[in-house]
């Protein structure tokens, strides 16, 4: 009988254990963020500026990432307007550094976001603990033609 209680014991914190672990949000490590952008294209959203509703009013966000380390972009300006930004990457930490060459307000200025992979699929961007981005699906190579 106490056999047969502790291993129902032990088989219930087992499974336990790994449905959390299936289920949890998870930070990724420097190499496992190399491994899901390096030459693949990011898409997702980023919030306006002034707006603290994310979903309803967010920018749509195009990014490849060379596997020379170097980032194209296509996002819209204040006025909607799509425009290319270009720039490189690079892992620091278990972050996503970037920087871009042709912002005029943050050129040269290397900006470093934790990655989170999100039980749905999904990725957040995060900086200071609050969503930056999210990327709503990473495809292989440069389908949009980014350049």
């Amino acid at each position: 009988m106490l056999k047969t209680v502790t291993v129902s014991i032990f088989t219930v914190a087992l499974f336990s254990t790994a449905m959390q672990t299936a289920w949890a949000d998870t930070a990724l490590s420097g190499n496992e963020i190399k491994q899901v952008i390096s030459g693949n294209t990011a898409v997702g959203h980023r919030p306006k500026k002034a707006s603290k509703e994310y979903l309803t009013k967010s920018i749509l966000i195009q990014t490849y990432f060379k596997v020379n380390n170097q980032l194209v972009e296509r996002g819209l300006d204040a006025r909607g307007s799509p425009f290319p930004a270009h720039g490189s990457w690079r892992v620091k930490k278990n972050k996503l550094c970037f920087t871009y060459s042709d912002s005029i307000r943050k050129s040269g200025k290397e900006m470093c976001r934790k990655v989170i992979r999100k039980d749905d699929g999904t990725y957040e961007i995060l900086r200071k603990g609050k969503v930056k981005r999210v990327w709503k699906e990473i495809l292989p190579g440069n389908p949009h033609n980014l350049e």
